[in-house]
C-alpha cells in the first residue's frame, strides 16, 4: 500500500516545489485539513496559516501559507496558492496573525462604508416628503 503522494506547490512566481510526502497539514477557510495518501478527491479555498509537510516518517517542514486554491486527488495534492515560505512555527503563526487583522481591518472599512451609505439613503428618503 503506497504512503507517498506527490505534493506540488506553485504561487505566481513560478513551481516552489513537486515531491513526494506521506502528510500534509494546512488550513483552509473551513478550518485545518490534515491528508494522507489516497485521500478522498476535494477542492477548496485556502486560509492563511502554517501548512506542515512530511517528507518522511520523521522529516517535518513548516512553511507559512496564505491564500489561494488546494486540489485533492488520490495520488498528489497541488497548491496554488498566493504567498508560499518556508517558517518556523511561531513565524508562520506571528504571520497568520498579520493577515487576520489586515483582513478583519478591511471588513471593518467596508462595514463602516456600508453604514454610512446606508444613513445617507435614509436621510434622503426622510428629507423628500
Amino acid at each position: 500500500m503506497a504512503t507517498e503522494f506527490i505534493l506540488k506547490a506553485v504561487t505566481p512566481e513560478g513551481l516552489v516545489f513537486e515531491k513526494p510526502v506521506t502528510f500534509v497539514k494546512l488550513r483552509t477557510e473551513n478550518g485545518d485539513i490534515g491528508i494522507l495518501a489516497k485521500h478522498i478527491n476535494f477542492i477548496s479555498p485556502i486560509g492563511a496559516g502554517e501548512m506542515v509537510v512530511r517528507e518522511n516518517d520523521k522529516e517535518e517542514v513548516t512553511y507559512y501559507l496564505e491564500g489561494g486554491f488546494l486540489e485533492v486527488r488520490q495520488d498528489k495534492v497541488v497548491i496554488l496558492g498566493e504567498t508560499l515560505v518556508e517558517s518556523t512555527k511561531a513565524e508562520a503563526v506571528k504571520r497568520a496573525r498579520i493577515a487576520a487583522i489586515e483582513i478583519a481591518k478591511k471588513h471593518k472599512i467596508q462595514e463602516e462604508r456600508d453604514i454610512l451609505g446606508t444613513k445617507k439613503r435614509l436621510q434622503s428618503n426622510l428629507t423628500r416628503k
